[in-house]
């Protein structure tokens, strides 16, 4: 490889599990091969790893089902608190895992009540 750059990348992540939100750091070095061909490689702690849009799992619950904000949203963003922690259970029991699709269910009510009230305008009317 010719000469590379290097530089620091913060993302944030969120668990669409547990809702867990926290930060990884990246050192990304970009370069070009001898054929011209852009070199991108991602480390953490002097590891190389998968971009943080690939292969990210959850350090609270171990989960795969993991999200990226853009660089800086969160510094923009105060009312989400940087490493909340993880939703847990009472104990003896396993964790809920429809909690994060709370607001799906709120959504499909909306929709049921809006569609509710459509219908009934109409047999109202006649």
């Amino acid at each position: 490889m010719r000469e590379a750059i290097s530089t620091r990348e913060t993302w944030p992540f969120e668990c669409l599990h547990c809702l867990r939100v926290w930060e990884e750091e990246y050192v990304v070095r970009r370069a070009r091969d001898e054929q011209g061909i852009d070199v991108v490689v991602w480390t953490r702690d002097d590891v190389a790893v998968q971009p943080p849009w690939s292969g990210m799992t959850c350090p609270g619950c171990g989960c795969g089902t993991v999200t990226t904000f853009p660089t800086g949203y969160l510094a923009h963003h105060p009312e989400i608190t940087l490493g909340r922690p993880a939703l847990k259970a009472p104990a003896g029991e396993t964790p809920a895992r429809g909690a994060p699709f709370a607001s799906h269910a709120l959504l499909t009510l909306a929709l049921l009540l809006l569609t509710g009230a459509g219908l009934y305008e109409r047999l109202h009317v006649r």
